[in-house]
This record gives C-alpha cells, structure tokens and sequence, in this order.
C-alpha cells in the first residue's frame, strides 16, 4: 500500500494509524534483509527508525484515544518497497501534508511532527553514511 500525496486524499486517521504500523513491518523486514556494501550503515539506520516508529506511533495513538477514545485500526499487509521510498512517502504525508492537517489539536501535530523529524534523519543516513 504506497500512500501517496494524491492518494491520501480522503485517508482516515484510522488508516494513518494502520499505515503507520505497516511502515513499521516493512522496514524491520528490510532491517533484516539488508547486506551488501554499506549494509551495517543501513541495517542499523532502519533498526533505530523501525523502533522509534513503534514508539512514536504508539504515543500518537493513545493520547488521540485518550481523548476521542478508541479506534480500530486495520492493519494491511506489507509490500517489498524501497527503505527510502517508503519513508519519503511518509514524509510526504506528515511534512505539514495532509496528515498534519488533518489534526487540528497542536499537541498532536506535535507528534505528528516528531515522526516527520525521525524520517528525515533516516533519510540522511541512509543516504549519505555506507
């Protein structure tokens, strides 16, 4: 399920929550496939994104339920993507995309914007450290 800007018109927060831990799954498979030259840069980059993910997605997901009460949240199967594609294209949708917009609560744009953070240090590292 590739989210991109064009197809994430209409998306849900229940499906941003969903996403959020399909993009966890497929990193960690990446984490555990990655070999090949710059391959401990990389499996360490997607091992410190996949656990932070966990976490900041878990945080998100309570305090929205600790206030509008609880989701459901469905979870779809991962593909074999990109490491990089996968986490521009979560970016896209939380850099002040449409996800961002979609809360209006700062305190969750607030968490919103931590995950923008940890994509974009990914990114770097993926890219630029072998």
């Amino acid at each position: 399920m590739d989210i991109k800007l064009s197809q994430a018109k209409g998306l849900s927060k229940e499906e941003f929550f969903g996403r959020l831990f399909e993009i966890r799954d497929q990193i960690h498979l990446k984490h555990l496939r990655v070999s090949g030259p710059g391959s401990y840069a990389q499996h360490v980059a997607l091992g410190d994104f996949y656990g932070s993910l966990l976490d900041l997605a878990d945080e998100l997901i309570e305090s929205y339920q600790g206030k509008y009460g609880i989701v459901t949240i469905k979870v779809n199967s991962s593909k074999d993507e990109d490491p990089i594609s996968i986490i521009e294209n979560l970016v896209k949708l939380t850099d002040s995309g449409q996800v961002y917009n979609m809360f209006k609560e700062t305190w969750i744009q607030n968490q919103i914007d931590e995950i923008s953070t940890l994509c974009y240090k990914t990114l770097y590292k993926l890219k630029n450290l072998k």
